[in-house]
Protein backbone atom coordinates (compact mmCIF):
# COMPACT_ATOMS: atom_id res chain seq x y z
CA UNK A 1 0.00 0.00 0.00
CA UNK A 2 1.29 3.45 -0.72
CA UNK A 3 0.37 6.83 0.88
CA UNK A 4 -2.14 9.45 -0.54
CA UNK A 5 -0.31 11.04 -3.99
CA UNK A 6 1.64 14.12 -2.95
CA UNK A 7 3.38 16.03 -5.53
CA UNK A 8 5.77 17.47 -3.40
CA UNK A 9 6.85 13.80 -1.87
CA UNK A 10 5.93 11.42 -4.55
CA UNK A 11 9.68 10.88 -5.80
CA UNK A 12 11.04 11.00 -2.23
CA UNK A 13 12.71 8.27 -0.02
CA UNK A 14 9.60 7.68 2.35
CA UNK A 15 11.28 5.26 4.80
CA UNK A 16 14.60 7.70 4.86
CA UNK A 17 11.83 10.35 5.61
CA UNK A 18 10.01 8.81 8.10
CA UNK A 19 13.32 7.63 9.93
CA UNK A 20 14.87 11.43 9.69
CA UNK A 21 11.71 13.37 11.13
CA UNK A 22 11.25 10.61 14.19
CA UNK A 23 14.75 11.39 15.26
CA UNK A 24 14.10 15.07 15.21
CA UNK A 25 10.56 15.36 16.31
CA UNK A 26 11.52 15.09 20.16
CA UNK A 27 13.87 17.84 19.95
CA UNK A 28 12.01 20.04 17.66
CA UNK A 29 9.04 19.78 20.13
CA UNK A 30 11.14 20.38 22.95
CA UNK A 31 12.69 23.73 21.81
CA UNK A 32 10.25 25.28 20.13
CA UNK A 33 7.95 24.67 23.72
CA UNK A 34 11.29 26.52 25.66
CA UNK A 35 11.23 28.91 23.53
CA UNK A 36 7.43 30.10 24.78
CA UNK A 37 6.69 31.85 21.57
CA UNK A 38 2.67 32.61 20.17
CA UNK A 39 0.74 32.78 17.32
CA UNK A 40 2.86 34.06 14.32
CA UNK A 41 6.15 34.31 16.16
CA UNK A 42 5.73 30.33 17.21
CA UNK A 43 4.95 29.68 13.57
CA UNK A 44 8.15 31.13 12.50
CA UNK A 45 10.13 30.05 15.37
CA UNK A 46 9.10 26.49 14.03
CA UNK A 47 10.22 26.90 10.36
CA UNK A 48 13.57 28.03 11.93
CA UNK A 49 13.89 25.16 14.11
CA UNK A 50 12.90 22.91 11.36
CA UNK A 51 15.44 24.36 8.68
CA UNK A 52 18.32 24.00 11.79
CA UNK A 53 17.51 20.61 12.16
CA UNK A 54 17.88 19.39 8.53
CA UNK A 55 21.14 21.24 8.11
CA UNK A 56 22.34 19.68 11.13
CA UNK A 57 21.01 16.39 10.13
CA UNK A 58 22.52 17.07 5.94
CA UNK A 59 26.16 17.86 7.71
CA UNK A 60 26.14 14.68 9.80
CA UNK A 61 25.24 12.52 7.39
CA UNK A 62 28.50 14.41 5.36
CA UNK A 63 30.39 13.93 7.68
CA UNK A 64 29.48 10.26 8.31
CA UNK A 65 29.86 9.21 4.92
CA UNK A 66 25.83 8.95 4.33
CA UNK A 67 23.89 9.40 1.47
CA UNK A 68 22.90 12.95 1.80
CA UNK A 69 19.15 13.77 1.57
CA UNK A 70 18.26 14.32 -1.96
CA UNK A 71 15.78 17.36 -2.26
CA UNK A 72 11.91 15.84 -2.55
CA UNK A 73 13.37 13.38 0.90
CA UNK A 74 14.46 16.51 2.28
CA UNK A 75 10.51 18.45 1.70
CA UNK A 76 8.97 15.08 2.84
CA UNK A 77 10.45 15.41 6.22
CA UNK A 78 9.97 18.91 6.88
CA UNK A 79 6.61 18.38 5.18
CA UNK A 80 5.94 15.62 8.05
CA UNK A 81 7.49 17.71 10.70
CA UNK A 82 5.18 20.78 9.96
CA UNK A 83 2.63 17.58 10.40
CA UNK A 84 3.67 17.39 14.29
CA UNK A 85 2.91 20.83 14.91
CA UNK A 86 -0.38 20.72 13.35
CA UNK A 87 -3.56 20.18 15.47
CA UNK A 88 -4.29 17.24 12.66
CA UNK A 89 -1.21 15.71 13.39
CA UNK A 90 -0.02 12.93 10.90
CA UNK A 91 -3.71 13.58 9.45
CA UNK A 92 -3.12 16.96 8.41
CA UNK A 93 -2.42 15.98 4.60
CA UNK A 94 -4.95 13.89 3.78
CA UNK A 95 -7.58 16.28 6.30
CA UNK A 96 -6.31 19.79 4.03
CA UNK A 97 -7.12 18.16 0.59
CA UNK A 98 -9.58 18.92 -1.34
CA UNK A 99 -9.31 15.68 -3.23
CA UNK A 100 -11.21 14.00 -0.86
CA UNK A 101 -15.04 13.76 0.32
CA UNK A 102 -14.37 11.20 3.05
CA UNK A 103 -11.63 9.16 4.75
CA UNK A 104 -12.05 6.06 6.76
CA UNK A 105 -8.46 4.88 9.04
CA UNK A 106 -8.93 1.22 10.09
CA UNK A 107 -6.18 1.74 13.11
CA UNK A 108 -2.42 0.91 11.85
CA UNK A 109 -3.62 -1.32 8.84
CA UNK A 110 -5.33 1.00 5.94
CA UNK A 111 -6.50 3.97 5.07
CA UNK A 112 -9.66 4.63 2.73
CA UNK A 113 -10.04 7.79 0.53
CA UNK A 114 -13.33 8.71 -1.67
CA UNK A 115 -12.84 11.32 -3.96
CA UNK A 116 -14.77 14.52 -3.69
CA UNK A 117 -15.22 14.57 -7.35
CA UNK A 118 -15.88 10.98 -8.93
CA UNK A 119 -16.90 9.07 -5.65
CA UNK A 120 -13.89 6.21 -5.85
CA UNK A 121 -12.19 5.26 -3.21
CA UNK A 122 -8.86 4.42 -2.78
CA UNK A 123 -6.86 2.46 -0.30
CA UNK A 124 -3.47 3.75 1.40
CA UNK A 125 -1.18 2.66 4.15
CA UNK A 126 -2.66 4.28 7.56
CA UNK A 127 -0.78 7.46 8.71
CA UNK A 128 -0.51 5.62 11.79
CA UNK A 129 2.01 3.44 13.27
CA UNK A 130 -0.57 1.55 15.68
CA UNK A 131 -3.90 1.50 16.98
CA UNK A 132 -2.26 2.69 19.63
CA UNK A 133 -1.11 5.94 18.44
CA UNK A 134 -4.77 6.38 16.29
CA UNK A 135 -6.54 6.01 19.52
CA UNK A 136 -4.01 8.93 20.93
CA UNK A 137 -4.95 10.95 17.66
CA UNK A 138 -8.46 10.60 17.99
CA UNK A 139 -8.71 11.44 21.98
CA UNK A 140 -6.26 14.03 21.47
CA UNK A 141 -8.99 15.36 18.89
CA UNK A 142 -11.91 15.22 21.44
CA UNK A 143 -10.14 16.92 24.44
CA UNK A 144 -9.50 19.81 22.54
CA UNK A 145 -13.64 19.76 22.19
CA UNK A 146 -14.02 18.97 25.69
CA UNK A 147 -14.94 15.30 25.38
CA UNK A 148 -13.90 12.11 26.54
CA UNK A 149 -12.65 9.37 24.16
CA UNK A 150 -11.48 6.32 26.45
CA UNK A 151 -12.62 2.88 27.69
CA UNK A 152 -15.26 4.20 29.35
CA UNK A 153 -16.96 6.07 26.49
CA UNK A 154 -15.42 4.26 23.61
CA UNK A 155 -17.27 6.53 20.61
CA UNK A 156 -17.03 10.04 20.22
CA UNK A 157 -18.15 12.71 17.62
CA UNK A 158 -16.54 16.02 17.34
CA UNK A 159 -15.99 18.94 14.59
CA UNK A 160 -12.13 19.59 13.87
CA UNK A 161 -10.10 22.33 12.87
CA UNK A 162 -11.49 22.98 9.34
CA UNK A 163 -14.77 21.74 9.58
CA UNK A 164 -14.21 18.04 9.15
CA UNK A 165 -16.59 15.59 11.21
CA UNK A 166 -14.49 13.25 12.97
CA UNK A 167 -16.40 9.83 14.53
CA UNK A 168 -14.16 7.43 16.07
CA UNK A 169 -14.83 4.19 17.62
CA UNK A 170 -12.76 1.79 19.66
CA UNK A 171 -12.50 -1.40 22.86
CA UNK A 172 -16.42 -1.98 21.57
CA UNK A 173 -14.60 -2.95 17.69
CA UNK A 174 -11.73 -4.96 16.63
CA UNK A 175 -9.01 -2.13 16.32
CA UNK A 176 -9.54 1.92 16.25
CA UNK A 177 -11.92 3.22 13.52
CA UNK A 178 -11.69 6.55 12.28
CA UNK A 179 -14.29 8.19 9.86
CA UNK A 180 -13.72 11.44 8.91
CA UNK A 181 -16.25 13.23 6.63
CA UNK A 182 -14.83 16.49 5.14
CA UNK A 183 -16.33 19.68 4.26
CA UNK A 184 -16.91 20.62 0.61
CA UNK A 185 -15.73 24.60 0.12
CA UNK A 186 -16.44 24.98 -3.24
CA UNK A 187 -19.96 23.36 -4.15
CA UNK A 188 -21.97 26.39 -2.10
CA UNK A 189 -23.96 27.57 -4.62
CA UNK A 190 -26.70 26.11 -6.87
CA UNK A 191 -24.72 27.42 -10.13
CA UNK A 192 -21.93 25.02 -8.63
CA UNK A 193 -24.00 22.21 -8.18
CA UNK A 194 -25.67 22.84 -11.66
CA UNK A 195 -21.74 23.28 -13.29
CA UNK A 196 -21.38 19.88 -11.36
CA UNK A 197 -24.30 18.11 -13.23
CA UNK A 198 -26.12 17.93 -9.90
CA UNK A 199 -29.48 19.18 -11.41
CA UNK A 200 -30.91 20.86 -14.21
CA UNK A 201 -31.21 24.33 -14.77
CA UNK A 202 -35.40 24.15 -14.50
CA UNK A 203 -34.87 22.18 -11.21
CA UNK A 204 -31.92 25.21 -10.26
CA UNK A 205 -34.70 27.54 -11.15
CA UNK A 206 -37.35 26.08 -8.88
CA UNK A 207 -35.17 25.64 -5.95
CA UNK A 208 -33.87 29.68 -6.53
CA UNK A 209 -37.27 30.46 -6.62
CA UNK A 210 -37.80 28.92 -2.98
CA UNK A 211 -35.35 31.08 -1.32
CA UNK A 212 -36.81 34.32 -2.91
CA UNK A 213 -40.34 33.53 -1.83
CA UNK A 214 -42.02 35.88 1.09
CA UNK A 215 -44.45 33.29 1.31
CA UNK A 216 -44.28 30.37 4.09
CA UNK A 217 -42.41 27.72 2.12
CA UNK A 218 -41.28 24.32 3.33
CA UNK A 219 -38.64 22.14 2.23
CA UNK A 220 -36.96 18.93 2.49
CA UNK A 221 -34.15 16.85 1.06
CA UNK A 222 -34.16 13.38 1.29
CA UNK A 223 -31.59 10.96 0.19
CA UNK A 224 -29.03 8.19 1.48
CA UNK A 225 -25.48 8.80 3.83
CA UNK A 226 -23.39 11.32 0.83
CA UNK A 227 -25.74 11.72 -1.61
CA UNK A 228 -25.12 15.15 -1.57
CA UNK A 229 -28.41 16.66 0.93
CA UNK A 230 -26.46 19.51 3.04
CA UNK A 231 -24.46 20.47 0.15
CA UNK A 232 -27.89 21.35 -1.60
CA UNK A 233 -29.37 22.49 1.63
CA UNK A 234 -26.37 25.13 1.85
CA UNK A 235 -26.64 25.83 -1.60
CA UNK A 236 -30.47 26.17 -1.52
CA UNK A 237 -30.11 28.90 1.66
CA UNK A 238 -27.05 30.93 -0.22
CA UNK A 239 -29.60 31.16 -3.19
CA UNK A 240 -31.01 34.14 -1.30
CA UNK A 241 -31.52 37.23 -3.40
CA UNK A 242 -29.98 39.71 -0.97
CA UNK A 243 -26.31 40.27 -0.96
CA UNK A 244 -26.37 41.32 2.83
CA UNK A 245 -29.02 39.35 4.37
CA UNK A 246 -30.81 40.85 7.14
CA UNK A 247 -33.28 37.91 7.48
CA UNK A 248 -33.05 36.48 10.16
CA UNK A 249 -31.95 32.99 9.27
CA UNK A 250 -31.71 30.18 12.06
CA UNK A 251 -29.59 26.93 11.35
CA UNK A 252 -30.30 24.00 13.69
CA UNK A 253 -27.70 21.26 13.70
CA UNK A 254 -26.28 18.03 16.08
CA UNK A 255 -23.29 18.81 14.09
CA UNK A 256 -22.31 22.25 12.16
CA UNK A 257 -22.25 21.46 8.16
CA UNK A 258 -23.94 24.38 6.95
CA UNK A 259 -21.25 26.91 7.55
CA UNK A 260 -23.02 30.17 6.51
CA UNK A 261 -21.09 32.98 5.49
CA UNK A 262 -21.51 35.14 8.71
CA UNK A 263 -20.17 38.20 7.04
CA UNK A 264 -23.07 38.01 4.04
CA UNK A 265 -25.84 36.37 6.46
CA UNK A 266 -25.39 39.15 9.18
CA UNK A 267 -28.57 38.20 11.27
CA UNK A 268 -27.55 34.54 11.43
CA UNK A 269 -28.18 32.17 14.32
CA UNK A 270 -26.23 29.06 13.89
CA UNK A 271 -26.96 26.50 16.89
CA UNK A 272 -24.75 23.05 17.30
CA UNK A 273 -26.14 20.72 20.26
CA UNK A 274 -23.63 20.48 22.50
CA UNK A 275 -23.28 17.04 24.16
CA UNK A 276 -22.14 16.55 27.60
CA UNK A 277 -18.72 17.41 29.21
CA UNK A 278 -16.52 15.30 31.20
CA UNK A 279 -18.79 15.64 34.01
CA UNK A 280 -21.73 14.65 32.27
CA UNK A 281 -23.24 17.96 32.22
CA UNK A 282 -24.25 20.32 30.15
CA UNK A 283 -26.05 18.89 27.25
CA UNK A 284 -28.37 21.05 25.32
CA UNK A 285 -30.07 19.06 22.40
CA UNK A 286 -31.60 20.15 19.21
CA UNK A 287 -35.15 18.97 20.75
CA UNK A 288 -34.55 21.48 23.71
CA UNK A 289 -33.39 24.51 21.21
CA UNK A 290 -36.38 23.66 18.84
CA UNK A 291 -39.13 23.53 21.89
CA UNK A 292 -37.50 26.68 24.03
CA UNK A 293 -35.07 28.96 21.78
CA UNK A 294 -36.45 28.77 18.63
CA UNK A 295 -39.79 30.59 18.95
CA UNK A 296 -38.07 33.70 20.73
CA UNK A 297 -35.69 34.00 17.93
CA UNK A 298 -38.19 35.01 15.50
CA UNK A 299 -37.15 33.57 12.79
CA UNK A 300 -37.82 34.51 8.83
CA UNK A 301 -36.48 31.35 7.97
CA UNK A 302 -35.15 27.97 9.40
CA UNK A 303 -32.82 25.77 8.44
CA UNK A 304 -32.62 22.01 10.67
CA UNK A 305 -29.57 20.05 9.35
CA UNK A 306 -31.43 16.58 9.69
CA UNK A 307 -34.57 15.30 10.84
CA UNK A 308 -34.30 12.32 13.03
CA UNK A 309 -36.18 10.66 15.60
CA UNK A 310 -35.23 11.94 19.09
CA UNK A 311 -34.61 15.54 16.82
CA UNK A 312 -37.56 17.63 17.88
CA UNK A 313 -39.70 16.71 14.70
CA UNK A 314 -43.01 17.92 16.13
CA UNK A 315 -41.75 20.95 17.75
CA UNK A 316 -40.39 21.67 14.67
CA UNK A 317 -43.63 21.19 12.03
CA UNK A 318 -45.76 22.43 14.88
CA UNK A 319 -43.72 25.77 15.31
CA UNK A 320 -43.84 26.43 11.77
CA UNK A 321 -47.73 25.86 11.45
CA UNK A 322 -48.06 28.09 13.90
CA UNK A 323 -46.48 30.80 11.87
CA UNK A 324 -43.06 31.04 13.78
CA UNK A 325 -41.27 31.08 10.48
CA UNK A 326 -41.72 31.55 6.88
CA UNK A 327 -39.63 28.88 5.80
CA UNK A 328 -37.92 25.37 6.66
CA UNK A 329 -35.59 23.22 4.68
CA UNK A 330 -34.48 20.28 6.34
CA UNK A 331 -32.90 17.30 5.35
CA UNK A 332 -33.61 13.23 5.92
CA UNK A 333 -32.26 9.87 5.70
CA UNK A 334 -35.30 8.31 2.86
CA UNK A 335 -34.63 6.20 0.34
CA UNK A 336 -37.31 8.00 -1.89
CA UNK A 337 -39.14 11.62 -1.91
CA UNK A 338 -42.47 9.19 -1.68
CA UNK A 339 -40.96 7.74 1.66
CA UNK A 340 -40.14 10.94 3.26
CA UNK A 341 -44.13 11.02 4.99
CA UNK A 342 -43.86 7.37 6.11
CA UNK A 343 -40.34 8.55 7.88
CA UNK A 344 -42.08 11.97 9.35
CA UNK A 345 -44.77 9.75 10.92
CA UNK A 346 -42.73 7.51 12.13
CA UNK A 347 -40.06 9.95 13.63
CA UNK A 348 -42.59 11.86 15.85
CA UNK A 349 -44.10 8.77 17.26
CA UNK A 350 -40.46 8.03 18.44
CA UNK A 351 -40.04 11.63 19.31
CA UNK A 352 -39.97 12.58 22.77
CA UNK A 353 -41.34 16.21 22.04
CA UNK A 354 -44.41 15.04 20.33
CA UNK A 355 -46.21 13.70 23.02
CA UNK A 356 -48.06 11.01 21.33
CA UNK A 357 -49.63 13.65 18.89
CA UNK A 358 -52.30 11.73 16.88
CA UNK A 359 -51.21 10.30 13.30
CA UNK A 360 -53.70 12.68 11.96
CA UNK A 361 -52.33 15.61 13.55
CA UNK A 362 -49.18 14.60 12.06
CA UNK A 363 -49.95 14.56 8.83
CA UNK A 364 -51.98 17.55 9.11
CA UNK A 365 -49.16 19.44 10.19
CA UNK A 366 -46.86 17.94 7.09
CA UNK A 367 -49.72 19.28 4.22
CA UNK A 368 -49.67 22.73 5.55
CA UNK A 369 -45.94 23.16 6.23
CA UNK A 370 -44.04 21.23 3.32
CA UNK A 371 -43.95 22.18 0.09
CA UNK A 372 -41.24 20.11 -1.73
CA UNK A 373 -39.40 16.98 -1.29
CA UNK A 374 -36.05 16.89 -3.15
CA UNK A 375 -34.66 13.57 -3.38
CA UNK A 376 -31.19 13.18 -4.27
CA UNK A 377 -28.92 9.72 -4.88
CA UNK A 378 -25.36 8.93 -6.08
CA UNK A 379 -25.73 7.22 -9.25
CA UNK A 380 -22.14 5.80 -10.66
CA UNK A 381 -19.75 9.04 -9.30
CA UNK A 382 -22.35 11.51 -9.47
CA UNK A 383 -24.64 13.15 -6.96
CA UNK A 384 -27.84 14.01 -8.49
CA UNK A 385 -31.34 15.28 -7.87
CA UNK A 386 -33.52 12.71 -9.22
CA UNK A 387 -37.10 13.49 -8.45
CA UNK A 388 -38.91 16.87 -6.88
CA UNK A 389 -42.43 16.11 -5.34
CA UNK A 390 -45.00 18.55 -4.16
CA UNK A 391 -46.83 18.44 -0.94
CA UNK A 392 -50.32 19.36 -2.33
CA UNK A 393 -52.81 18.98 0.37
CA UNK A 394 -54.58 16.68 2.29
CA UNK A 395 -57.30 13.80 1.56
CA UNK A 396 -58.74 11.26 3.84
CA UNK A 397 -56.63 8.86 2.92
CA UNK A 398 -53.12 10.55 3.08
CA UNK A 399 -51.55 13.77 1.70
CA UNK A 400 -51.75 14.24 -2.16
CA UNK A 401 -48.77 14.62 -3.96
CA UNK A 402 -47.41 14.59 -7.24
CA UNK A 403 -43.93 14.12 -8.53
CA UNK A 404 -43.40 17.23 -10.67
CA UNK A 405 -39.52 16.15 -11.94
CA UNK A 406 -38.75 12.32 -12.15
CA UNK A 407 -35.21 10.33 -12.75
CA UNK A 408 -34.37 10.56 -16.76
CA UNK A 409 -31.54 8.16 -17.91
CA UNK A 410 -31.54 9.21 -21.19
CA UNK A 411 -31.21 12.39 -20.23
CA UNK A 412 -28.39 12.16 -17.44
CA UNK A 413 -30.90 14.25 -14.81
CA UNK A 414 -34.39 14.93 -13.46
CA UNK A 415 -36.58 16.12 -15.90
CA UNK A 416 -40.69 17.84 -16.13
CA UNK A 417 -43.29 14.83 -15.63
CA UNK A 418 -46.93 15.14 -16.53
CA UNK A 419 -48.08 16.11 -13.52
CA UNK A 420 -48.67 19.45 -12.84
CA UNK A 421 -47.81 21.63 -9.95
CA UNK A 422 -50.92 22.77 -7.39
CA UNK A 423 -52.38 26.42 -8.20
CA UNK A 424 -50.95 27.52 -4.75
CA UNK A 425 -47.33 26.20 -5.15
CA UNK A 426 -47.92 27.52 -8.63
CA UNK A 427 -48.49 30.84 -7.35
CA UNK A 428 -45.79 31.29 -4.99
CA UNK A 429 -43.03 30.78 -7.24
CA UNK A 430 -44.29 32.94 -9.39
CA UNK A 431 -44.74 35.28 -6.72
CA UNK A 432 -40.66 34.42 -6.40
CA UNK A 433 -39.95 35.16 -10.17
CA UNK A 434 -40.14 31.69 -11.60
CA UNK A 435 -41.18 31.83 -15.53
CA UNK A 436 -44.65 29.79 -15.63
CA UNK A 437 -43.78 27.83 -18.30
CA UNK A 438 -41.06 25.81 -16.49
CA UNK A 439 -44.05 24.64 -14.47
CA UNK A 440 -46.90 24.46 -17.15
CA UNK A 441 -47.82 21.11 -18.02
CA UNK A 442 -50.50 18.95 -18.57
CA UNK A 443 -53.00 18.66 -15.72
CA UNK A 444 -53.00 15.69 -13.87
CA UNK A 445 -54.61 15.08 -10.57
CA UNK A 446 -52.36 14.43 -7.63
CA UNK A 447 -52.07 11.09 -5.81
CA UNK A 448 -52.08 9.91 -2.25
CA UNK A 449 -47.97 9.81 -1.06
CA UNK A 450 -46.71 6.22 -1.34
CA UNK A 451 -49.00 5.81 -4.58
CA UNK A 452 -49.20 5.31 -8.18
CA UNK A 453 -45.22 7.32 -8.03
CA UNK A 454 -42.65 6.02 -10.12
CA UNK A 455 -39.97 5.31 -7.57
CA UNK A 456 -36.36 7.07 -8.86
CA UNK A 457 -32.85 4.85 -8.74
CA UNK A 458 -32.78 6.21 -5.27
CA UNK A 459 -36.04 4.13 -4.66
CA UNK A 460 -35.42 1.10 -5.80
Amino acid sequence: MTRPPDSETSAADESTAVAVADSLREWLLASLAASEAGGDQRQARAEELIDRGVREEQVRRTRGGQTVLDAATERAVRIRLRQDLSPLGPMTGVLTSRQWSDVEVNGAVHMICTERAGGRRHRFASPFRGDGEAFEWAAVQAAAQGRRFDEANPSVRVRLPGGTRLHAIAHVTGRVHLSCRLSSPSLTTLDALRAAGMLGPDVAAVLTATARMRDPCGLIISGATAAGKTTLLRAVLNAHPDPIVLDRIVTVEDEAELFLDENRFVNLVAFEAREPNLDGRGAYPMERFLTADLRRLTPDRVALGELKPDGGVMPLLLALGQGVARGVATTIHAPSAADVVTRIRTYAAFDPGSRRVADSVVLDTVAATVDLVVQVARIGSRRVVTSLLEVAGRSERGLLAGQLWRWNPNAGRATRTSVEASDRLGAKLAAAGLDPNILARERTSPVPAGRGQQRSPAGR
